[in-house]
């Protein structure tokens, strides 16, 4: 009887410290998730950014777009090398090196004070981003409560958008402390030392796996044609629109909604199973945000924004369906093309109210049963899009949106959303519902997908 008893106090702090190491784990993951997230949406900045050339700050700005594409690829990459080591230190490790990194790149740029460097360290720390995104998204997305942090993370501060008004970089985007912040991308790396160790031990416990004979490389050629055919249409239109700015351009703008939706489905296709819904939910949602959200919100709401994207994710836990996905996603785009160009405060947070709960709400339900699909996916929603190609009335930043641009936003974003439901209609009809096993996360070990 003492047996019996003493076995289940054993079971139940077995329980509780796995809990507590679920928790730290969904901290962790959150924070790691936000600071890539911003790392790959903004530009590089330091106090003493705003000194620099016109020509400095116009190289900078460009980079972002073209950073992003390569984040996402770098992560991708970082998902499938550690998924196919299959050692979840080795995962906790990349990510931990990635932020490790990345402080060290902002503590550089603080000191360094050359402009010439700008553009070099943008670049640097979108990959060192993405090898954090892809990492610590390979080593906890198999995992429900961590992977729910992680998603939350990265899903939020997406939808939250250029953190203008938090930051108080309404007027000018360069005159800010720094970004990301360097107190968020510190707390980050302490959090991941902690989980690092943590699961240090648990790997030890471990019987060590064999690597996998062969790459998948299916996944990092759909994140490749996906990130580069979107960086290269998005740039080509901006320069039509600059060659020529009072033409319509409206067979322009249709060539590069079709090449999008193009390079959608061929990233799609190229996911194992149907992973490639999340794929086609990440393009649509890319341009509704951006014709949906323009102006800046302020820095308390991003609070409400975080508990309204995590509220999301577990209604599509719960309740997934791809048809309510797009659906929503549709809502949105009508909303954003009959709304009025100069919003109601109201009426602006109600717009990303609606964005973050759809938000959340997509991530719950592609749910890829491959580790890389999802980083894809979730990385997928900082590639640039071809809504911030379209011209507007203001020279500011953030942009005003007046009426005409508006109008136009809200149309294309519209095309892009009614493509990718035609595509996710193709996607059900040809991949059979039973996916495949093509490869295992790194917590599955020899069990597989399933």
């Amino acid at each position: 009887m003492g047996a019996i008893t003493d076995s289940r106090a054993d079971a139940s702090k077995f329980d509780e410290v796995r809990k507590s190491g679920d928790a730290i784990d969904t901290i962790t993951a959150f924070f790691g998730a936000a600071v890539a997230g911003v790392a790959l949406f903004l530009p590089i900045t330091f106090r003493w950014t705003a000194a620099s050339s016109a020509y400095r700050l116009a190289s900078l700005n460009n980079s972002v777009p073209r950073g992003a594409a390569i984040g996402v690829i770098v992560a991708v990459t970082a998902a499938v090398m550690v998924v196919t080591f299959r050692e979840p230190l080795l995962a906790w490790t990349a990510a931990l090196f990635g932020a490790v990194a990345m402080d060290i790149n902002h503590f550089a740029g603080r000191h360094v004070t050359s402009a010439d460097l700008l553009t070099t360290q943008n670049y640097l720390d979108a990959i060192l981003a993405g090898v954090l995104l892809g990492a610590l998204g390979a080593a906890v997305v198999r995992r429900p409560v961590p992977a729910i942090g992680f998603v939350v993370g990265a899903a939020s501060f997406f939808v939250f958008g250029d953190l203008a008004a938090m930051l108080q970089i309404a007027n000018d985007p360069y005159a800010v402390l720094e970004a990301p912040p360097r107190w968020l991308i510190s707390v980050a790396v302490v959090l991941l030392i902690i989980s690092t160790l943590r699961n240090r031990s648990q790997s030890k416990e471990t019987k060590p796996l064999r690597i996998a004979v062969e790459l998948p490389v299916t996944p990092i050629l759909a994140s490749m044609v996906l990130a580069l055919v979107i960086l290269a249409i998005t740039e080509w239109l901006a320069r039509q629109y600059h060659h020529a700015p009072d033409v319509s351009h409206a067979i322009e703008i249709g060539m590069a909604v079709a090449a999008t939706l193009i390079a959608a489905t061929a990233a799609a296709m190229l996911l194992p199973g149907r992973d490639g819904i999340g794929v086609y939910l990440a393009v649509s949602l890319v341009a509704v945000a951006e014709a949906v959200t323009e102006d800046p919100r302020p820095g308390w709401s991003i609070a409400v924004l975080i508990a309204v994207t995590a509220a999301g994710l577990l209604i599509g836990i719960r309740m997934p369906s791809t048809f309510i996905a797009i659906v929503l996603i549709v809502g949105l785009a009508v909303f954003a093309l009959v709304k009025p160009p100069n919003d109601h405060r109201y009426v602006t947070a109600a717009g990303s109210a609606a964005l973050a709960l759809t938000v959340g709400y997509c991530c719950g339900t592609a749910r890829p049963r491959y580790a890389p699909s999802g980083v894809l996916a979730l990385s997928a929603l900082y590639l640039p899009t071809i809504i911030t190609a379209l011209p507007h009335d203001s020279a500011e930043w953030p942009l005003d949106g007046g009426a005409n641009h508006q109008t136009l936003a809200g149309r294309t974003a519209l095309a892009l959303a009614l493509g990718s439901a035609l595509g996710l209609v193709a996607l059900h009809r040809f991949r059979p519902r039973r996916r495949p096993k093509p490869a295992q996360s790194v917590d599955d070990g020899p069990k597989g997908l399933a």
